[in-house]
């Protein structure tokens, strides 16, 4: 069942958009866009059912920092006329065009034809979801030919763009008051529409993100607890088997000194050869991820620096104890030890 304020928020509109573009002086440009979630484009013999189709102004570029590579964009003349042209991602043109320029080919999309002039500059994936999948037209000739699709299948939007940073606050105070007085929307009464930015969106992704973090650093820190008491019992177990070893290197001179480095040498070259297979499978973990999820993965080089300290201090920590032990034997007990 909707929520209550599902039920209450009514739908935004150009209108809306320019009223916006005329009053908020936080603003920089503003940008209403209908969104089709899938379309079927046809060029001769080679059809796509994939891309997703974006009504879009000409004021859509400045506000997305999204640009045309070649051709052209969007203008007035093409909103006042309804025009039935269209400027395509690249997938889009790989797929109907994969032989020859797109520019001035008569598609069809949904059985209308539209004439391409213009192709998107690449933008690559999100999160797994190609960007470049789109194929963009007049924001009224989307009206002209889906003026009543239903949601979820047809949604429409207006990004705003502010000044700088500075003016993100002001601006979403000011497109608030704006909509509320557009939508003659009363003094005490809810708003039946919502204003986001990009910092909002980006602190709901860091608090997720931060509390996986926050458990798999917990993980982390349990698993090398248990591989450090691993790696003492070894040490303590090899210096027991070395005893006369001991005694002999004492017998010829070795201090205290030599002894202590040495199995401290070898509990870190212990635990630096683990950790550099660890390396080894988040690396492979990562690349798999890459290929085969939405999710981004990589491991960076500070990573790898990191994950070796820790894998050394490891060795020094949890072999230190063993080391003490092997360099406080008496050199007379340890060539009787059998």
């Amino acid at each position: 069942m909707p929520k209550a304020e599902e039920l209450h928020r009514k739908e935004l509109t150009i209108a809306d958009a320019d009223a916006i573009r005329r009053e908020a002086a936080s603003l920089a440009g503003v940008s209403p866009i209908h969104r089709l979630i899938s379309a079927t484009l046809r060029y001769e013999d080679k059809q796509t059912d994939t891309p997703v189709l974006i009504g879009a102004t000409p004021y859509y570029e400045f506000v997305h920092s999204q640009y045309v590579d070649h051709g052209r964009w969007i203008s007035d003349g093409d909103m006042e006329a309804r025009s039935n042209i269209c400027i395509p991602g690249v997938d889009v043109a790989h797929a109907l065009f994969p032989y020859e320029d797109p520019l001035d080919k008569d598609i069809k999309i949904n059985g209308n034809t539209y004439r391409v002039v213009g192709l998107m500059e690449p933008l690559g994936n999100f999160f797994g979801q190609s960007r470049d999948n789109t194929v963009f037209i007049p924001i009224t000739t989307y009206d002209k030919y889906y003026p009543d699709l239903p949601s979820p299948e047809s949604a429409f939007f207006i990004i705003a763009r502010p000044i700088s940073r500075a003016y993100v606050k002001s601006a979403m105070d000011e497109v608030t008051e704006i909509l509320r007085r557009q939508r003659r929307v009363r003094p005490g009464d809810t708003d039946n529409f919502a204003v986001t930015s990009q910092d909002s969106l980006l602190d709901i992704y860091n608090q997720l993100t931060g509390a996986t973090a926050l458990v798999l650093t917990a993980v982390s820190f349990v698993a090398l607890m248990i591989g450090g008491i691993g790696v003492m019992n070894i040490m303590l177990v090899s210096v027991t088997e070395r005893t006369r070893e001991i005694g002999i290197r004492k017998a010829v001179g070795a201090t205290r000194g030599n002894i202590l480095s040495q199995f401290l040498v070898e509990a870190v070259c212990l635990t630096a050869i683990g950790g550099v297979a660890g390396l080894i499978v988040g690396e492979v973990a990562s690349l798999l991820v890459n290929k085969y999820s939405p999710l981004p993965a990589f491991v960076p080089l500070w990573a790898i620096a990191i994950g070796l300290g820790i894998s050394a201090a490891v060795g020094i920590i949890f072999g230190l104890w063993p080391a003490w032990k092997a360099a406080r034997l008496d050199p007379i007990e340890a060539l009787r030890y059998e």
